[in-house]
């Protein structure tokens, strides 16, 4: 028979049942979810610890990675050549500058260009041996020899011609190959008094030249103008408006009196230039010593800047 209270109870049991089974797959459906986004969440860190295993940080150190470059010069540099024909030294570096430059470089890594006057006083440079052109070509990767000027006179105020600046740098040049070989040959210069006119510039191009060291002032940039000569006063690195490159000259030892300011000046540069004078050079050799500890420190690289150089820039990039 049919019995009300067995039947409500039943109907109460199915009611129950269903609500269990509502809750199971509430909770299948929840786990199914979490589970999904623990493996969206896994997928996506293993594919960013696959890219950073690639490229470490590499967006990230871009800006820091760019190779910094130094440059070091001495102007006026034929008394060093003067001294050793007058002393007739075994060795170039018993000459006290070019003494100190080697213990520079083996410490440092220094390289250094020395440029010279076709003529001192009464010293003509070509009167230099060829007896010591072994040990120049020896050190021709860290020693250079380039073109200054013929005289110590301002060649503009001289009147100097195309002609002449063109027959001056043609003998010098000769002269640093007769005693010192072809890769002793500066081919950026430091031009005396910054002077160089549209035609001289032609010249340089001719003999091989392929950049020159400006003054830290408009008036000091050889022939470019005015416009010219503001970008490159702003410039990080230099500027190559034609076929040249020009560079500005940042420090000038022997009017430095705070080195480690001179330098702070220029941390954000990524080419400091340092020079000084062949005259003045043993008082301001501490100065430059403690400018080559700075730059080491700072990891700047030495160079010439001349066209390997550039090259090896573009492929750091």
């Amino acid at each position: 028979g049919f019995c009300p209270q067995n039947g409500m109870e039943s109907q109460i049991l199915g009611t129950r049942s269903v609500r269990r089974n509502k809750n199971r797959n509430r909770i299948k459906i929840v786990i199914l979810v979490l589970l999904l986004f623990l493996g969206i969440a896994l997928g996506t860190y293993i594919v960013y610890a696959l890219q950073a295993e690639k490229t470490p940080e590499e967006p990230l150190n871009r800006v820091r990675t760019i190779p910094k470059y130094t440059h070091f010069s001495i102007d006026d540099a034929t008394q060093i050549f003067q001294d050793i024909a007058f002393h007739e030294y075994e060795s170039i570096f018993e000459n006290e500058v070019l003494g100190k430059l080697r213990d520079f470089h083996e410490e440092y890594g220094l390289k250094a260009t020395l440029y010279v006057f076709g003529k001192l006083d009464t010293y003509d440079l070509a009167d230099f041996p060829d007896t010591y052109k072994t040990e120049f070509e020896d050190n021709a990767d860290w020693l250079k020899i380039g073109f200054h000027s013929m005289t110590e006179v301002d060649p503009k105020d001289e009147g100097v011609t195309t002609k002449e600046f063109a027959e001056g740098i043609e003998k010098v040049n000769q002269e640093i190959l007769d005693f010192a070989g072809e890769e002793s040959l500066a081919h950026v210069l430091r031009l005396h008094y910054w002077y160089a006119t549209d035609e001289m510039v032609q010249v340089l191009k001719k003999e091989g030249v392929e950049g020159l060291l400006c003054g830290n002032e408009s008036n000091s940039c050889y022939n470019l103008n005015k416009e010219q000569a503001e970008t490159l006063l702003k410039s990080r690195d230099g500027i190559r408006p034609g076929e040249l490159s020009y560079y500005v000259t940042d420090i000038r030892l022997e009017k430095t009196d705070d080195i480690f300011k001179a330098l702070d000046a220029h941390k954000r540069d990524r080419l400091v230039v340092v020079f000084t004078h062949a005259w003045c050079f043993q008082e301001n050799a501490d100065k430059l010593e403690t400018a080559l500890g700075w730059l080491a420190k700072m990891g700047y690289e030495y160079t010439f800047l001349e066209k390997e150089t550039r090259v090896k820039e573009v492929a750091d990039e």
